[in-house]
């Protein structure tokens, strides 16, 4: 090959990579605007020192060519989305919005038809990482709730630990119109001796077609905490082997200032360091399937 036919090659490259749709599946914002107080569930006095408000996203967004991001309440503020909401009628054409609500409330169906009709998110965000020995997810008082997603089509994403897994498989074979994405890969604890029996059990979800994996924040998952994080590596590559390149989604986590790592390092690891995706599988992964499970602006 020429040098002139290699950096033709090259420049065709970058720029169908810089055209190429990307959408940050899973983004937290914050401030210490007053008029938004904190008040989290689990740590009621807990503050965050710093703020990743959503223009420092737009910013972001602008920098990185990135065209749509899901907002997330990062708990911070419990089950009160207002700042989220207030983000989403700012920036109407940028964002789609996934709020928290109690999922022990008795009306939890109506809080999530609230904030779906009245403010317009697109789904919820539940944690039962932070319940690790309750069976609150796939009890019959929850079955409302889901029958009420099911009509609103409304998107529910887990924060979950392997061993819960199996409670949502429960719900998503009985809810198949529930659109179900599991955060940060499901969680896989590489502290164990051997993690891999524990984090089989969400390869069980990859039957449902209505179910994502985000595949993302390798740095929470890593001992090392050492980039580019090659431990994460054979737990990236078994989720793809095993749910394959149209059952995965990308996100971020959170904005500058707060950057465990960041957007470029972001966009390389996956780019570069996840070498096994083929260039139709990031397609796939940084954009193309969240357009299957959210609904845009247009």
């Amino acid at each position: 090959m020429s040098r002139r036919v290699f950096l033709a090659q090259a420049a065709t490259a970058a720029a169908a990579k810089r055209d190429r749709l990307i959408i940050d599946t899973h983004l937290e914002v914050w401030t210490q605007d007053p008029r938004f107080p904190f008040a989290h569930p689990e740590r009621p006095g807990f503050r965050p020192k710093d703020s990743a408000p959503i223009e420092n996203q737009v910013e972001q967004m602008r920098d990185f060519n990135i065209r749509y991001a899901v907002l997330i309440n990062p708990r911070y503020y419990g089950w009160d989305n207002s700042y989220i909401a207030h983000c989403l009628r700012r920036y109407p054409n940028l964002f789609v919005g996934h709020g928290l609500i109690n999922p022990e409330d008795p009306k939890v169906a109506e809080r999530l038809r609230y904030w779906v009709l009245e403010h317009g998110f697109q789904g919820m965000r539940f944690s039962p990482i932070y319940h690790p020995q309750s069976t609150w997810l796939n009890s019959k008082e929850h079955y409302p709730l889901w029958r009420e997603a099911e009509k609103l089509g409304a998107v529910f994403n887990f924060y979950i630990l392997p061993h819960q897994m199996p409670m949502l498989e429960d719900m998503a074979g009985r809810f198949p119109g529930v659109k179900i994405v599991i955060d940060h890969l499901g969680k896989p604890d590489l502290r164990l001796a051997d993690p891999w029996p524990e984090f089989r059990k969400m390869f069980r979800l990859k039957r449902f077609p209505q179910v994502w994996v985000s595949a993302s924040e390798p740095y929470e998952l890593s001992i090392t905490k050492e980039y580019p994080y090659k431990d994460t590596y054979p737990f990236f590559k078994a989720v793809y082997e095993e749910f394959g390149p149209k059952q995965l989604i990308w996100g971020t986590g959170y904005p500058r200032p707060r950057w465990e790592l960041p957007m470029d390092k972001e966009l390389e690891f996956v780019d570069v360091h996840l070498d096994f995706y083929t260039d139709e599988d990031r397609e796939l992964l940084l954009g193309k399937n969240a357009l299957r499970i959210w609904k845009f602006p247009t």
